[in-house]
């Protein structure tokens, strides 16, 4: 079997889905792996990873947000004022960076005040510190606390209760193993996984509802442990940096002479290495928390680099890397200061590093296929 064509993974390839357009709960639509998904589970939400997946065109959220602003946020902006987004019964935002946290302002002002809206949508957002420290966790904890109560209130939940939080905690540490041992395949000598069919999964895997993703994942592991894996003398690279929320990059670099057979990005190795520990039937909450604030970073906790680069350097050694790949999205300052520090970082392990810079949508292909591929030509 195959996973050529596969339904679950052809989710990924558009904003609605099956499921979207059958589902009796409400849909919460979130930005960041910051905001505690488990959360909305136990409210008996839908939550939904915003995505700018198939969008190539960013003039209408242009009039609102100067082009410095990253292409990625700039390109859900423009999917939401067309509508594309109009299925959202909720909407959370927290200040992962300066160019998503204003997205709040935006869709409360711009994209769900339009004439043609007529739908009340509750609008969120959690401060989260960006530094890791006692105090930090004190202070996000409070912020978590405060965001259940509003939900309760906002959706006429007479209580979100431990015992929910607890089975929610269950299914989301189920649907993280279940990702470990898919990205465990992807890692070996013969891949049984592409770069491209791993970002089709975690994207598929935040759009629908995390029981039927549980259930699929499952079947897809079992289609991979019984194939005979890609056998390829193509470089392995491991792939960093901004969101990748569309497969045509990925497919760019594999078609380009690579595989790549793992990542440190938030549609991917990030958003699974770890659980939520449950240290007491009696503060689940706290535990969702901890999980959020103590995991494996993104560039926008200022003090844990030295932790993100210890995670590379293991997992060049753990996936035999021959290269890294490092990319962000235009005025990404947050990953281009920590690619900057990775590209002078990983010369210590003496393995190649490219470091580029691209749009969120597919621009410029031919040169950039053209740099990368001489990049992967002098990989020995």
């Amino acid at each position: 079997m195959s996973l050529q064509n596969d339904k679950f993974l052809n989710i990924s390839d558009t904003i609605s889905n099956s499921y979207l357009e059958t589902t009796q709960k409400k849909v919460m639509g979130y930005y960041c792996t910051y905001i505690p998904e488990e959360l909305f589970h136990a409210a008996k939400l839908f939550p939904y990873r915003i995505r700018s997946t198939g969008n190539k065109d960013t003039d209408l959220a242009d009039i609102y947000m100067v082009r410095f602003t990253c292409s990625y946020v700039r390109s859900t902006l423009h999917l939401a004022l067309q509508g594309v987004y109009d299925f959202l019964d909720g909407f959370v935002v927290c200040n992962s960076c300066d160019h998503s946290r204003r997205m709040f302002e935006l869709f409360d002002l711009k994209v769900f005040n339009r004439e043609s809206f007529t739908k009340k949508v509750p609008r969120f957002y959690l401060a989260l510190p960006h530094i890791i420290t006692e105090e930090g966790f004190g202070w996000y904890k409070k912020e978590v606390e405060e965001f259940k109560e509003e939900l309760e209130k906002s959706y006429n939940i007479n209580e979100i209760t431990n015992r929910d939080l607890i089975d929610s905690i269950n299914v989301y540490n189920e649907n993280r193993r279940l990702l470990r041992e898919i990205h465990n395949l992807r890692i070996l000598d013969n891949p049984k996984i592409s770069g491209s069919e791993a970002l089709q999964i975690s994207m598929a895997n935040s759009s629908v509802p995390k029981e039927i993703a549980n259930k699929e994942l499952e079947r897809i592991l079992q289609i991979l442990k019984d194939s005979e894996g890609i056998k390829t003398s193509n470089k392995r690279i491991l792939l960093v940096g901004s969101i990748v929320d569309n497969i045509n990059f990925t497919q760019l670099v594999e078609s380009s002479g690579a595989i790549i057979v793992s990542d440190f990005l938030c549609f991917g190795t990030r958003n699974f290495q770890d659980d939520v520990k449950i240290t007491s039937e009696n503060n689940p909450l706290e535990d969702i928390t901890k999980r959020l604030y103590y995991r494996m970073s993104c560039p926008r906790m200022m003090d844990d680099h030295e932790r993100r680069l210890e995670f590379l350097k293991n997992e060049i050694k753990r996936a035999n890397i021959d290269g890294v790949l490092l990319q962000r999205i235009n005025n990404c300052d947050l990953h281009g200061c920590d690619n900057m520090l990775y590209e002078h970082e990983l010369k210590d392990l003496d393995i190649p590093v490219f470091n580029i810079d691209r749009e969120s949508f597919q621009a410029d292909t031919t040169r950039l296929q053209t740099r990368i591929e001489a990049f992967l030509e002098m990989i020995t």
